[in-house]
């Protein structure tokens, strides 16, 4: 009996306050626009009346069990998305659910008698306000979070079509630039480190990146062709990051000085992770690949090249060939007999009589500049 009663009290305070809606609703307003958001106007004024009308109105007849008209009944999920839209901070737009309580028990308990069972009511009440503002907040809440999961994927896949165009590109587009520049988040005037991952350094590059963010860097990974290129707003301390990769086998463009100079930078570094070996375990450039980075280019001239600088080989057993190229790769890599006799556990003389040999057989003396660099290329041919 006690609870009907109640009810019934409650109907009557609802339907005061629905007579005096506006007010409530100019209450409100004057408590909403200190927070910040809301004061600088990111909501517009209209909408926001409207907004806190129809919110007011639907959960004054959540508590007095009124029925709700079809035009309330997707207020939370209305107000959820476009606060999301406008970009209001989460925590903001729950302060500002929060102000519903107080604006309408406030006013409820302005309309409460001096009657026995008072106190009863104001128990119960303030749990029925509660209630609905816990329910209305709720449902506002989750509809901001999808709305703002939406947002977040559009906004992605924007990035990723504007990335897409710039590096099909030649950077040369001012327009384009601009675009890429808003939508990373970047001066469009700025340096870069651009890296290119091979689909099987995932994990590697994923740390990398979280080390990179853990320094405030901004890092943009774009998929192209099977593999992941990285790039990463360096300003003056590309050597820096790109030390952040180096557990990372990937190909390392050159700096690029502004986004127009990413694509070519792009280009580079995917043409040297296609020439990756499968035990490369770091970071490698330009200068670390070119032999093999001419052998592709060159092609079906590339293998003619390689059969006729090393024909010479031909005329000995496989294990001599593979000793004598063994030794050639060591000393080409190190330039010092000393360091190659200790990589291949043999004596000094050894490595001078193969180095002899292998140019008594194929005419190229790996100590002249010119032969050193024809004989990388021939080896990279034939691999």
């Amino acid at each position: 009996m006690h609870n009907d009663r109640h009810l019934e009290v409650m109907r009557g305070l609802v339907r005061g306050c629905l007579d005096d809606l506006d007010q409530l609703v100019t209450v409100f307003l004057a408590e909403v626009h200190r927070i910040e958001p809301y004061r600088e106007q990111l909501v517009p004024v209209e909408e926001m009346h409207e907004h806190a009308e129809a919110s007011l109105e639907m959960l004054l007849r959540m508590i007095g069990e009124l029925p709700i008209p079809d035009r309330l009944t997707g207020v939370p999920e209305t107000v959820g998305r476009r606060r999301a839209q406008l970009g209001v901070p989460i925590d903001s737009l729950l302060r500002a659910v929060r102000l519903d309580f107080r604006v309408l028990w406030t006013a409820m308990v302005a309309r409460i008698g001096s009657d026995a069972d008072s106190e009863a009511l104001v128990r119960h009440g303030a749990m029925r306000v509660s209630d609905a503002v816990e329910q209305h907040m709720m449902r506002i809440h989750l509809s901001y979070l999808d709305e703002a999961a939406l947002l977040a994927a559009e906004r992605e896949r924007e990035r990723e079509r504007l990335v897409a165009q710039l590096i099909a590109g030649d950077g040369r587009d001012p327009q384009v630039v601009g675009q890429v520049a808003r939508a990373l988040r970047v001066a469009a005037a700025d340096r870069f480190l651009v890296a290119a991952v091979p689909s099987a350094a995932q994990r590697a590059m994923r740390a990398a990146m979280d080390r990179l963010a853990a320094a405030g860097v901004v890092v943009y990974p774009h998929e192209l062709a099977q593999r992941t290129v990285l790039i990463a707003a360096c300003g003056a301390a590309g050597d820096d990051l790109a030390a952040e990769l180096r557990e990372v086998p990937c190909g390392l463009g050159p700096i690029a000085d502004g986004l127009g100079e990413v694509p070519r930078a792009v280009r580079v570094a995917v043409r040297i992770a296609d020439v990756l070996p499968t035990s490369t375990t770091e970071p490698r450039q330009l200068v670390d690949v070119w032999p093999a980075l001419a052998a592709t280019h060159l092609a079906e001239t590339g293998e003619v090249l390689g059969d006729t600088v090393l024909s010479g080989l031909d005329s000995v057993t496989s294990y001599e060939r593979a000793r004598l190229v063994e030794t050639v790769r060591a000393y080409l890599a190190s330039g010092s007999v000393r360091e190659v006799a200790a990589q291949l556990f043999c004596h000094r003389n050894t490595v001078l009589n193969r180095l002899n040999r292998f140019h008594e057989l194929t005419g190229q003396d790996v100590n002249r500049p010119k032969d050193a660099a024809l004989v990388l290329v021939a080896l990279a041919c034939v691999d």
